[in-house]
């Protein structure tokens, strides 16, 4: 079943909530403070979305299927340019890291304020737990693409990239704790990319 697509009203809501969530927090962002940006009645805001938690998930899940578009829109456009020479392939991924990695975003931050909100919140934890499923299989998409088009991990099979896929969605976790704690971003460029360098040419 498709979902239904988002109205205009919708659009100007979780626009105006990633922002907020993004620099108060969670805890710090009201209803209030969102329906009042967004120059709604607060009885807009809740019958689009009833609560904080539900309107939280709508923006990160927004905000994490639009990452992953944004990824396979380039990946259409511009992979080719990558990773199709092997004795290439340790630049390569300098390269990909400085253009898609380097910077923050948004997702990054909003997903840790959900994992740190989710501590004390069953019902979010429940939402990031089915989401965090949904990543990893989109995880496995692009694994699958990537040995389809550019011909790495030629001897795994379909089982053995959902288990790359999940340890690598926990190291790309790890990775957004290193910008957190202001880890030296050519550290963190260099622990990136040898980490998918290792993975990469790694064989059954």
């Amino acid at each position: 079943m498709t979902e239904k697509p988002l109205t205009e009203i919708q659009r100007k809501i979780i626009r105006v909530s990633s922002k907020k969530f993004a620099k108060n927090g969670f805890q710090k962002t009201t209803l209030s403070d969102i329906a009042k940006s967004a120059k709604i009645s607060k009885g807009t805001l809740f019958y689009h979305y009833p609560s904080k938690e539900e309107l939280f998930f709508v923006v990160l899940g927004q905000s994490i299927d639009s990452a992953f578009e944004d990824e396979f829109d380039f990946y259409e456009k511009h992979g080719y340019k990558f990773f199709q020479d092997r004795k290439n392939l340790y630049d390569d991924l300098k390269k990909y890291y400085d253009l898609r990695m380097a910077k923050p975003k948004l997702v990054e931050k909003l997903w840790l304020e959900g994992v740190i909100e989710s501590e004390h919140n069953p019902k979010l934890q429940q939402m990031l737990s089915k989401k965090d499923n949904e990543i990893v299989q989109i995880m496995t998409e692009m694994l699958k693409f990537a040995r389809i088009q550019i011909g790495i991990l030629e001897g795994f099979d379909d089982d053995d990239l959902l288990e790359l896929a999940q340890g690598l969605a926990a190291f790309f976790r790890g990775m957004f704790l290193y910008r957190v704690m202001g880890k030296n971003a050519d550290e963190t460029k260099n622990v990136w990319v040898k980490t998918v360098y290792s993975i990469y040419t790694s064989k059954k």
